[in-house]
């Protein structure tokens, strides 16, 4: 009888140990950033899916859909690497204060100019390319400050899985509300909640407590250039990184820009509206947060390198599935499973590189590279892939961005063996491989 309990002992701690609440979640400090942050992710998400949904329908231009989409991002790719250098000596609360403050205005300007009937391409160009400069400061600092959250190291990961996961649950919620919105209130409705989303953020961004790290090795203070090349040659120097990043760019170009198209997708293959649209985008985001909840409820942290090959992989496929895909409910079922992939891939690459980065002083540098594949590539992208679908069509292009993906990932699957190799001995130092298992 006693063993009979003590079988039954155990089962149960199994069961509570796959059902553990992750580490980071049990940090207020982390919760309170998180939460606040996804908060004020459900109203950009809405503006952005609002801003191109009515590009579309002022001017039934694919190219104009590529601009508008181009102006939000490019100043990113050449501001963001300078503003990691600035990250590594500035205080991120003050950072992440301006950017919030600054984000309510602009959207609050578009509210307006939406309610007087005076909105038009060229004002959406214009607040566009100021939110462009914003994120480029916001993306980073919020990045760069997850680490900084969390009093150890090893719980760094999970907070940066939760970070987004419930970035993507907001990227899940808002299309329902903004499709909905968009066919019954107008695109006021999706501006005047994402100048309110931002509130949570500011209160928790003067709650939270973020550690302070000593800069030694950023002695030449005001050597900005320099400090700017030391982060780009660490980045390209260090190859599990760089294999990342290449691979993060490719997609960034290649993938991401399947969002800007949706709404050519859905009115000239699907013949539908804005809430057909709302419906993809939606299944999109229900695949991004199944991504999400799986990277959370990963019990370890290393292994990040296979899940990114695996999934890029499957992401090339559906896209090219999806892209000659007529049937509403097979396009559902393809979209979410581009979806999650490609959140699980990009998701994870973060966290591979937040992981694999032991040097804190180029943590910001290295973190705005990062995010420079993704703000400053991403709107390159854009104005190709808006190009490129008027004069071959918006789905030989979706087709064209997929079988580039899956090239992309078997290329990184062949350099899996070597980054490995490079990988084993950090993992060991950091202590996410004990020591006994080296072998």
């Amino acid at each position: 009888m006693a063993q009979l309990n003590q079988v039954n002992s155990e089962k149960n701690r199994l069961k509570l140990h796959f059902f553990q609440i992750p580490s980071a979640l049990k940090s207020a400090n982390v919760c309170c950033f998180v939460i606040g942050e996804s908060v004020s992710f459900f109203g950009s998400w809405m503006t952005q899916f609002a801003l191109v949904w009515m590009v579309y329908q002022l001017t039934n231009s694919a190219m104009l859909v590529g601009i508008a989409g181009f102006s939000n991002q490019a100043t990113g790719l050449f501001i963001t690497p300078l503003v990691g250098v600035l990250l590594d000596r500035w205080n991120l609360r003050y950072v992440l204060l301006t950017t919030q403050i600054v984000s309510i205005v602009l959207s609050g300007t578009l509210t307006f100019l939406c309610i007087s009937e005076q909105i038009t391409v060229e004002w959406i160009i214009i607040i566009g390319i100021l939110q462009g400069i914003v994120k480029a400061f916001d993306l980073p600092a919020r990045l760069v400050t997850i680490p900084r959250l969390v009093d150890n190291k090893a719980d760094t990961y999970s907070a940066i899985s939760i970070h987004s996961f419930l970035i993507n649950t907001a990227k899940f919620v808002s299309p329902m509300i903004a499709g909905a919105f968009l066919a019954r209130i107008g695109a006021s409705a999706c501006f005047l909640v994402d100048s309110i989303s931002y509130l949570p953020f500011i209160s928790a961004i003067l709650t939270v407590k973020i550690n302070c790290f000593s800069t030694k090795s950023m002695s030449s203070k005001y050597n900005i250039w320099q400090n700017l090349k030391e982060g780009f040659i660490f980045a390209y120097e260090f190859l599990p990184i760089k294999y990342v990043l290449i691979l993060q760019i490719l997609i960034c170009f290649m993938v991401m820009t399947h969002i800007n198209l949706m709404p050519i997708f859905t009115k000239e293959i699907l013949n539908g509206n804005a809430e057909t649209m709302g419906f993809i985008m939606t299944a999109s985001a229900l695949g991004s947060i199944v991504a999400g909840l799986y990277l959370i409820l990963r019990k370890q942290a290393i292994g990040l390198e296979k899940i990114i090959s695996i999934s890029t992989i499957i992401l090339g496929f559906s896209l090219m599935l999806f892209s000659h895909a007529s049937s509403l409910e097979i396009c559902l079922v393809l979209i979410f499973v581009v979806g999650m992939t490609n959140t699980l891939t990009l998701a994870a690459i973060s966290n591979f590189v937040q992981l694999v980065l032991v040097d804190e002083n180029k943590r910001g540098r290295v973190t705005s590279i990062f995010t420079t594949g993704f703000l400053g590539i991403l709107p390159f992208g854009n104005l190709f892939f808006g190009a490129l679908a008027s004069y071959i069509g918006v789905a030989n292009s979706l087709l064209f961005g997929g079988v580039c993906c899956a090239l992309g990932a078997l290329y990184f699957v062949r350099k899996l063996p070597q980054i490995k190799k490079i990988l084993h001995p950090i993992y060991i130092e950091t202590g996410l491989i004990p020591q006994q298992n080296e072998t």
